[in-house]
């Protein structure tokens, strides 16, 4: 179980890195989310558009969100803090 979730998560650190390599990366918190047309909007004011509007789906204002974007185009929205989310101590 350790040696499969350990592949898990070097597996999602290797795919962070492949898109941070082409993509800009933003935090903050869900102002607004479509999953049907793929607009993602944030408090700050940023406003993101996916090509893939399901990858929007579950997610909702007020959540905090990662998003990989290349300028106003959506690459991959994230939970930045997923153990959090879990109650999970990972220390």
């Amino acid at each position: 179980m350790i040696k499969l979730m350990s592949v898990g998560v070097a597996t999602a650190v290797f795919l962070a890195c492949s898109f941070a390599a082409y993509a800009e990366q933003t935090t903050g918190i869900i102002s607004s989310v479509n999953s049907t047309t793929g607009t993602l909007g944030l408090q700050s004011g940023e406003t993101f558009n996916f090509d893939n509007p399901a990858s929007l789906r579950g997610l909702l204002p007020g959540e905090r969100v990662g998003v990989f974007h290349n300028g106003s185009q959506g690459v991959n929205a994230y939970d930045p803090h997923p153990a959090h989310r879990d109650n999970i101590d990972i220390n």
